[in-house]
């Protein structure tokens, strides 16, 4: 969130908390929890570090996981940071959980394309490495650190700011 203002001293006073602690929820069920689980599967599914088996695993964990991963994002950060602003304001409008328009509300097509292209681009390379090299029993820790770097990315997405970050991680990095 301070990219997108430029960062500096102010850029603390801009952030939005609610949408921090959506991204920390998520993030936290979903590939934190959620992958651990899903990687034993994986693994129990088809182990082994042949080409055939690491190929399966990754492609499964990016069609299916990365599809479910993503929308997660895209549904419950919205979704949660409403509550969790209606919540902090004592607000009386808390958002209709039940009302499905309500629920799906942050789910926009683009965006989960967006997503899916820096899945594909992130984590079938480092599948493929972590599936032939790192040992299961350590395998959601490193995802762990792959994810949250991809959390960053995520955050911009759902804060509607992707182009400005891109933008602004290039200048940083000593691009355009």
């Amino acid at each position: 969130q301070t990219m997108e203002v430029g960062g500096g001293v102010g850029a603390l006073a801009i952030i939005d908390f609610g949408h921090v602690a959506a991204m920390a929820m998520v993030a936290s069920t979903m590939s934190g929890a959620m992958n651990a689980v899903w990687l034993r599967q994986l693994e129990q599914a088809f182990p082994g570090k042949a080409p055939k088996e690491v190929a399966a695993k990754t492609l499964i964990h990016a069609v299916i996981l990365a599809s479910i991963i993503n929308s997660a994002y895209l549904v419950g950060v919205p979704l949660f940071t409403d509550c969790i602003s209606a919540a902090t304001t004592y607000s009386v409008s808390m958002p209709n959980l039940m009302n499905p328009s309500v629920m799906f509300e942050g789910w926009h097509f683009d965006e989960f394309v967006t997503l899916t292209k820096l899945e594909v681009m992130m984590f079938i390379p480092y599948n493929t490495l972590a599936f032939t090299f790192v040992p299961p029993s350590i395998r959601p820790l490193t995802h762990a650190t792959i994810s949250a770097t991809f959390n960053i990315a995520v955050s911009a997405v759902t804060l509607g700011c992707f182009g400005t970050w891109c933008d602004n991680a290039m200048s940083f990095f000593g691009g355009q």
